[in-house]
């Protein structure tokens, strides 16, 4: 009788990941666009060059193409992190600290049978 419980809670928690799993695949594709014009007007503009790269002394034998790669993965991160933080800051579930005691339970007990 406890196993089919926590199964039921463990398939419930689950309702609603895949439209959140392609909500973030999507965002995921969308900042990579993004960091993919950003990079590229930055090597365009002037103020990154490939030279510059190689002259921190990554071999010459890595194509362009890889480093725009990584620096696409590394501007896409930055974004993750500080919309990280954006989401500590404004959205309650973000700024409730962990470990409170309060009287209500946030996850069901898999133990309480309804019996008081």
């Amino acid at each position: 009788m406890r196993l089919e419980k926590k199964r039921e809670e463990e398939l419930e928690r689950r309702k609603g990941t895949t439209c959140k799993t392609l909500i973030q695949f999507t965002w995921l594709l969308i900042s990579f666009v993004i960091a993919y014009f950003v990079i590229d007007l930055i090597i365009n503009a002037g103020y990154l060059s490939y030279n510059m790269i190689y002259g921190v002394g990554i071999p010459r034998s890595i194509p362009p193409i890889a480093i725009k790669v990584v620096l696409m993965f590394v501007i896409v991160v930055v974004m993750q992190f500080f919309m990280f933080i954006g989401f500590m800051f404004a959205n309650p579930e973000g700024r409730r600290r962990t470990g409170d005691p309060t009287l209500k339970s946030r996850t069901k007990d898999p133990y309480d049978y309804g019996r008081d």
